[in-house]
């Protein structure tokens, strides 16, 4: 949360001057200061001089404060000598202990003139961290206020000159260190006195907005400077009280003539908190959170009766629905009245990069539908506003799921380069777009005229025409929300007589109702490659806004090490999207077989998904004890899913004639919706044991390549590595085991440190653990360049200056130090089924081992990592420097694909040095290519000819021990002929993450046969990524989305006994006219990139 900035009376710059209206905050607030103040600067030396004079009159003198670092019992009392203590001013630093401040604070003779008896003075302590910063006030002793976020408390009321009152203010202790940010001790002026101090603020919001909205801006200016000019300065220098507040009255009169100007634009005040699911604290401190934020919300509804709130997050309303039903009945009268708004959608605020497409679509299946249900409402403004980057495909998963905005601040975090927007349209690469709104912040604590002048002045030049702006407060983050003392400020601005732009409270819908429709249609198009050249603003029609169309990611150039701290949590998102989409498969072609459908179960586990995708806990940002919250809740989805499926295939299982595989049958099944060949593990039980092993055969009796794994011949228990071929898409193939270990030939051969098989040869040195050379055998091709160390582990320094699991800083890339020295290399497996090249290295206090294998039969290596890792601030990437490169490299994401430079040609190049990717990236020429692949990594880059995957940070806050310890992962190379697209690397992409899955069932007659398909789409550039039971009636959804630019028809293999198709939007709702159905085959048309979802209609469950 940014808190406000109050800098020492009498200083001498314009800078100073506007230090005191406008409000510390990122990037944004910062470009408004800075226009503001070349605005200012064009004003006359007098203007100024008066100016800074005015707002010397909003607080009392001195920042000055004693402070003691540590508990102190009694800290409070008056008659503690504090004398010893150091002193200290606000912006100073103080640890994660406790911390006492004291000081003295008396009402002086006069304030620079200003006599204030009568005032009533307001005290606030400010100060901040990351997390909850409680603090404890105390006035003479006793104890006024507790709590974290405090609101202004009154210090005097009808003061005195001479008064006085020992002000105490403990700090508890936190998780991070402390920021004393301000103190204020605003001042009310005495009823019945004209307020300089609204004045002041009036004339700089007119000096600082005039110049956008004004029609004769010089005439206009001129008017503003007589007015100031009308202020007497010297009667208070004579101390002559009536005639200074007389010319307050004149100096207003004469500024009024300017108000029509400045109420040409409207700022919509709409009040919210972003609340961290889990971030510092953990998950139940959350609960207490949002009960306290809502609560607060609905108490100040009741005060202020035109308060609107907005929220986003499901998880956080079924909280109250189930915790405390009073509240959620409150929050459902409140939305009826329109002053609670839902926005968002999704079950939480995840993180947008790394969480599949699937997963962030559940995520607005089940926050939609909740919402829907509790609260009859159809969400439609998509809202993330501190997400760490937002992936191409997001405006279409929006659009597809009945949404039509978006609202996100976090870009303005950029560290590099700013996006020059407020308002745009963002599009898709199918063509899908959703209005876009960029706030200055998403946790404004403040509704101060200026800064809202300010915003809108920097709005009206990115957006020109723009004459409304929406602007979010309240306090966020660990919750809070919008308080008295906001509302308090906003109602005193947008009064009537008030002399500022029109402040309106209401809901984000309300601004986007209205803003919409002065949207000009001249909207160019952008996109990084454009935007590196030079931006320009559009012009807009006459009596529009203009606005630019967005084409491409929203990269965040600044939290890029979110990408691959808290490694096992990443592992375990990946894996439960992986085994819940698979379980969905398996139980729909179940429930087609008379299986009653899980639907509940599978709404849990996704909900337990979506949350554990929240942006902070994704990024692994958070305190460890989250994690392992989250750990509980993955282990949950992966039992209940694993027994779903093993139930589902039992029940498939039991229409297959089986006996005629043996006594000892095993199904092997294939998630994916192309055949294709892959390893897997199965359990095997032997009804007779045996001392020499167990085979596996194919319906022709032919050896299928297993490798024994463990074994238990006493009770006839064995584990098998199994490589089966071939597998029917979403289908099955059955082997039987039997006993004895039987010989099978392969294409694999192994000697020294070199394998191969019939695609790929590998070599690598026994000196230094290289891969010196990755030959394509079919492409007579080698991969690598010449002379370099194929998967070098090289470290990097990485010591952020901020944000520590968070940040990869610009530069940390350029040194880098090679982990050159192994302690062995060796060939530990040499086939027949699989090769494997083991090296082993030390390095400071870590032990790598890596098992370099190659499977018969296959065009991939895996790289198995297991690693012993206990490093402090060192990033690992595992490095490729290939013989074919291009200009630009190719990463998945979430329903598609994404091209990024591998040059650095230009900041905006150079700001991207670290990228997220879904399951690969890709690096080559139109001859040859080489994709890398990894099962739950995210991190990548790629320079000039060289690829490179992220495998471990070692950030120490706030999690001391993030990723320490041993480490399991693995990666793919995959070398290959031709482009990414003519490889299909998006479909080795998945079958590398989506493994098949085998289990033994039981020999008996049925209706079909070894092998059998369920379902299939084609063309090949379709991936089938959902088949799930309707949420709503007797169908099937399935949901594919195309990756090659292509248009055209895809043909949909379903199970038997569909009676209709129809297509849907990502809702499950319809969207067309009945599809073509024609015996198994549903036909739909598909664009270049879409995403497209069918439902097919059943009766009723039949067998097939």
């Amino acid at each position: 949360m940014i808190l406000p900035l109050r800098l020492p009376a009498l200083r001498t710059t314009v800078k100073a001057l506007l230090a005191l209206t406008l409000f510390a905050s990122p990037s944004l607030h910062a470009q408004s200061a800075k226009e503001v103040s070349d605005i200012l600067q064009t004003l006359s030396p007098q203007s100024q001089k008066t100016l800074e004079r005015l707002s010397t009159f909003d607080n009392l003198p001195g920042d000055e404060w004693r402070y003691h670092v540590g508990d102190l019992a009694h800290g409070e009392d008056p008659a503690l000598n504090d004398s010893s203590w150091p002193e200290a001013k606000p912006h100073s630093k103080a640890p994660v202990e406790a911390v006492w401040y004291r000081r003295l604070v008396e009402v002086p003779k006069t304030l620079n003139g200003y006599d204030l008896t009568g005032s009533r003075i307001w005290f606030q302590f400010r100060a901040n961290a990351n997390g909850p910063v409680p603090e404890i006030v105390y006035f003479n002793g006793r104890r006024v206020a507790l709590g974290d976020d405090l609101e202004p408390i009154v210090l005097f009321d009808q003061a005195k000159p001479g008064d006085k009152i020992l002000v105490a203010v403990k700090l508890l202790q936190t998780v991070d260190t402390k920021n004393f940010a301000s103190v204020s001790t605003r001042i009310e002026f005495a009823k019945g006195r004209p307020n300089p101090s609204d004045l002041r603020l009036e004339f700089l919001s007119t000096a600082v907005l005039l110049p956008s909205l004004s029609q004769q801006t010089k005439q206009d200016m001129a008017t503003l400077e007589q007015s100031i000019a009308a202020v007497d300065l010297s009667a208070l220098d004579s101390n002559n009280q009536p005639k200074f507040d007389s010319s307050l009255d004149t100096a207003r009169q004469k500024l009024e003539t300017l108000k029509p100007t400045l109420q040409q634009a409207t700022i919509h005040l709409t009040g919210n908190s972003h609340i961290d699911a889990a971030w510092l604290w953990p998950v139940s401190e959350t609960v207490d959170a949002v009960k306290r934020t809502f609560s607060t919300a609905l108490q100040l509804m009741n005060e202020y009766p035109d308060y609107t709130y907005t929220q986003s997050a499901a998880a956080y309303n079924e909280w109250m629905a189930t915790k405390y039903p009073t509240i959620n009945n409150e929050i459902k009268k409140r939305i009826k009245e329109g002053r609670w708004e839902i926005v968002g959608g999704m079950w939480v605020e995840p993180d947008l990069n790394m969480p599949d497409g699937e997963s962030q679509v559940r995520s607005l299946l089940i926050g939609k539908r909740w919402f829907q249900k509790e609260y009859g409402v159809d969400v439609r403004i998509g809202w993330n506003p501190d997400s760490f980057g937002y992936n191409w495909q997001l405006p279409q998963i929006y659009k597809r799921s009945g949404m039509d905005y978006f609202v996100t601040q976090k870009m303005t975090w950029n560290d590099t380069n700013q996006m020059p927007f407020k308002l745009f349209w963002w599009e898709s690469p199918d063509g899908s777009k959703v209005l876009t709104y960029f706030p200055h912040d998403y946790a404004n604590n403040n509704l101060n005229p200026v800064r809202l002048s300010a915003d809108l002045a920097v709005a009206r030049q990115r957006s020109p025409g723009m004459e409304q702006m929406m602007d979010l407060y309240g306090v966020g983050d660990h919750g809070g929300g919008p308080t008295r003392a906001m509302l308090d400020e906003g109602n005193h601005w947008a009064k009537d007589g008030m002399i500022v732009p029109k402040l309106k409270f209401g809901t984000a819908q309300s601004y986007f109702t209205d803003i919409e429709q002065k949207v000009s249609s001249n909207s160019p198009t952008w996109d990084y490659t454009s935007i590196a050249k030079g931006y320009n603003a559009p012009t807009p029609d006459t009596g529009k806004i203009g606005i630019p169309t967005w084409n491409d990611e929203m990269y965040l150039e600044y939290h890029r090490g979110v990408f691959t701290t808290q490694a096992q949590h990443k592992r375990n998102m990946r894996e439960s999207e992986e085994q819940t989409i698979n379980a969905e498969k398996y139980a729909s072609l179940a429930w087609l077989n008379g299986n009653a459908y899980p639907n509940d179960q599978f709404t849990d586990a996704w909900k337990k998904i979506a949350f554990n995708g929240f942006h902070d806990l994704a990024a692994g940002s958070g305190i460890g004890v989250i994690y392992k919250e989250a750990q509980a809740e993955f282990d949950q989805v992966r039992l209940e899913t694993n027994e779903i499926s093993a139930n589902s295939l039992h029940t498939l299982a039991a229409n297959v004639n089986t006996k005629a595989a043996g006594d000892v049958p095993v199904l092997v099944f294939n998630p994916l919706a192309w055949s294709h060949t892959g390893v897997t593990t199965v359990d095997v039980q032997m009804p007779n044991a045996s001392s020499n092993g167990i085979s596996l055969l194919d319906e022709h009796n032919k050896v299928v390549p297993a490798k024994l794994l463990s074994s238990d011949a006493k009770n006839g228990s064995y584990k098998l590595l199994v490589q089966a071929h071939d597998v029917p898409s979403l289908g099955y193939q059955v082997l039987h085991a039997v006993a004895g270990e039987k010989s099978f030939k392969t294409d694999l051969k192994a000697s020294g440190t070199t394998i191969e098989n019939e695609f790929l040869r590998l070599e690598v040195d026994s000196n230094t653990g290289c891969i010196t050379s990755l030959y394509d055998k079919k492409a007579k091709f080698e991969s690598l360049a010449k002379g370099s160390c194929g998967n070098q582990l090289q470290t990097f320094a990485d010591l952020p200056k901020n944000y520590d699991a968070w940040n990869i800083d610009p530069g940390t890339l350029d040194h880098m130090t090679p982990i050159d020295k192994v302690d062995s290399v060796e060939l530990v497996e040499k086939g027949p089924m699989r090769a494997v090249i083991r090296v082993t290295r030390t390095w400071q206090s870590s032990k790598f081992v890596q098992d370099i294998q190659l499977y018969a039969d296959t065009d991939t290596v895996d790289v198995i990592n297991d690693i012993d890792w206990h490093e402090k601030h060192v990033l690992l990437k595992a490095a490729f420097a290939l013989a074919a490169s291009g200009p630009m490299a190719t990463y998945e994401i979430p329903y598609g694909t994404i091209e990024r430079p591998t040059t650095r040609n230009n900041s905006w190049e150079k700001a991207r040095f670290e990228v997220p990717a879904m399951r690969w990236a890709d690096l080559g020429d139109s001859r040859h290519g080489f994709s890398l692949l990894n099962e739950a990594k995210y991190g990548y880059d790629a320079v000039d000819n060289t690829l490179r995957l992220t495998l471990l940070r070692s950030a120490t806050w706030p999690d001391p021990d993030a990723d320490q310890g041993r480490q399991h992962f693995s990666y793919a190379l995959y070398p290959h002929a031709g482009t990414w697209k003519q490889a299909l690397t998006e479909r080795h992409g998945y079958q590398y993450n989506y493994e098949l899955r085998a289990q033994q069932v039981a020999p008996h007659a049925g209706p079909l046969p070894l092998e059998h398909s369920y379902a299939s789409v084609s063309p090949e550039n379709v991936v089938l990524t959902a088949v799930k039971k309707a949420e709503d009636d007797n169908g099937l959804i399935f949901r594919v989305f195309e990756w090659a630019g292509k248009q055209g028809d895809v043909t949909f293999t379903v199970p038997a006994g569909a009676s209709a198709a129809t297509e849907t939007n990502l809702m499950e709702k319809p969207t067309g006219s009945p599809l073509a159905l024609s015996g198994d085959k549903v036909t739909a048309h598909i664009s270049p990139y879409e995403i497209l979802s069918i439902r097919v209609d059943y009766p009723q469950p039949s067998k097939p």
